[in-house]
């Protein structure tokens, strides 16, 4: 029965809008999206404090101005192969004669898509495709560049493999990803990181990666089984963050 129903909620989602990393709830790197998934029936929703420098350079912005911004998501991992997320960004409402800057009335919706046809094994990389939020107004083989949705659009390509040495995890991750918009094309291309699992700190994962455009490090941090903590410097000194609950629900 539950795979029945997490089969129909595949396919609803599949015949909406198209939606890394961490602000959107998928699993990935920071800002880079890796070949990773989470078990099968894991569930997240959580919300994310996003840092002016991380978002879009035109679309989130008041008075020609960028401004931090939150989001908030919910997403799913029903079975081993594929990963589904909703997420939420706040914006002002720009579109108000009487608005005066102060809150946000306004929001950014869109889903996000993860499938992994091959899964690492010994010798191979695990191997992912996915799409970020990809608007009704797209396909995934016509793009329209003046459409105004899909800020965050985009789709991507990567492969993840880890190493272990003596108790430690090591994964190398890369990426080649493509921005639906022209105004972040500056993280088009070739994109990768590298994660860390020590072994003196087991529910910790340190991370470093290239965007295409600047070095991000971070980390996140699973407290009580279920609370995922995550941080972020983007360029090494803006500050990214959020929290999220985490549970499996098979």
């Amino acid at each position: 029965m539950r795979k029945t129903f997490w089969i129909i909620l595949c396919l609803a989602c599949l015949s909406l809008r198209l939606s890394a990393q961490q602000y959107t709830g998928m699993t990935g790197l920071l800002h880079v999206p890796s070949a990773e998934m989470n078990k099968e029936g894991d569930a997240r929703i959580g919300v994310h404090f996003i840092n002016k420098h991380q978002t879009p350079d035109e679309g989130i912005s008041y008075q020609e101005k960028k401004y931090n911004t939150f989001s908030y998501y919910l997403s799913i991992t029903p079975f081993s192969w594929i990963e589904l997320g909703y997420t939420c960004t706040l914006l002002k409402q720009v579109h108000s004669p009487i608005y005066d800057g102060h809150g946000y009335e306004e929001k950014d919706r869109y889903f996000s898509l993860k499938l992994r046809p091959v899964k690492e094994g010994k010798w191979h990389p695990a191997i992912a495709i996915g799409c970020n939020d990809i608007s009704d107004s797209y396909s995934l083989f016509n793009f329209d560049n003046d459409a105004v949705e899909a800020l965050f659009g985009n789709y991507y390509v990567t492969a993840s493999k880890h190493i272990f040495w003596k108790s430690e995890k090591i994964g190398v991750h890369i990426a080649y990803r493509h921005f639906v918009k022209d105004y972040n094309s500056k993280w088009n291309g070739i994109v990768g990181g590298i994660s860390y699992h020590p072994s003196f700190v087991r529910n910790l994962r340190a991370i470093a990666e290239y965007t295409g455009n600047e070095f991000n490090i971070g980390a996140d941090y699973l407290l009580w089984k279920h609370l995922l903590l995550q941080a972020t410097l983007q360029d090494g000194k803006y500050f990214s963050g959020g929290v999220c609950f985490q549970i499996n629900l098979f």
